[in-house]
C-alpha cells in the first residue's frame, strides 16, 4: 500500500503495512548451483519404479522412452550455417596472425587488415578473437590500456 511521506508532498514510497511480507525476508534460491534437476529421464526411472511389476506393458514402454531419449542424446550435434563461417573465419584470422608473426594487432586493426573480417562488426570481431584466445592459438596482451591479439607459436 503506498503513503504518503510526512516531510515532502511530491515524493510517494512503498511502506510495509501489516500483513504484508518483506521481500527482503523472502527465501532466495540459487538456480545456478541446483544440482539435482528433474530431467525427462529422471521422470521416467521414477514412473518406472512407481509402477514396479503391476503393469509389465507401462514398463516396456517407459523403459522404450528411456531407449528412445538415450538414443536422441547420443546423436552427434550438427553446426549452424553461422558456427560454420564462424570457424572458418576464425581460421583466416589465425592464418593472418601467423604470417605476421610477432606483430600485435588490435581488432579495430584486424577489420581493417584481415578481408574476411571487412565490414563486420567490431563486437563480432571480439568474439571471434575471444574463441581464439580460448583455445590456446591467439594471445592476447595490453599495452598501455589497448588490448593487441598476437598468434601463439610453438617453441
Amino acid at each position: 500500500m503506498k503513503k504518503r511521506l510526512d516531510k515532502s508532498p511530491n515524493l510517494w514510497y512503498n511502506k510495509i503495512t501489516k500483513g504484508e511480507l518483506n521481500s527482503t525476508n523472502r527465501e532466495r534460491v540459487d538456480t545456478m548451483t541446483k544440482t539435482d534437476k528433474m530431467t525427462n529421464r529422471k521422470a521416467l526411472e521414477i514412473a518406472i519404479a512407481a509402477i514396479g511389476d503391476t503393469n509389465a506393458d507401462a514398463t516396456a514402454k517407459l523403459e522404450k522412452m528411456i531407449d528412445q531419449l538415450d538414443k536422441k542424446n547420443a546423436a552427434p550435434k550438427k553446426l549452424t550455417a553461422q558456427q560454420e563461417k564462424n570457424i572458418a573465419m576464425s581460421g583466416e584470422v589465425l592464418d593472418f596472425l601467423l604470417d605476421h608473426e610477432g606483430e600485435g594487432y588490435t581488432v579495430s586493426d584486424l577489420l581493417k587488415s584481415v578481408p574476411v573480417l571487412e565490414g563486420d562488426s567490431n563486437q563480432h570481431a571480439s568474439a571471434l578473437m575471444r574463441a581464439l584466445v580460448l583455445a590456446g592459438s591467439v594471445e592476447k596482451y595490453t599495452d598501455k590500456r589497448r588490448t593487441y591479439f598476437r598468434a601463439v607459436t610453438a617453441a
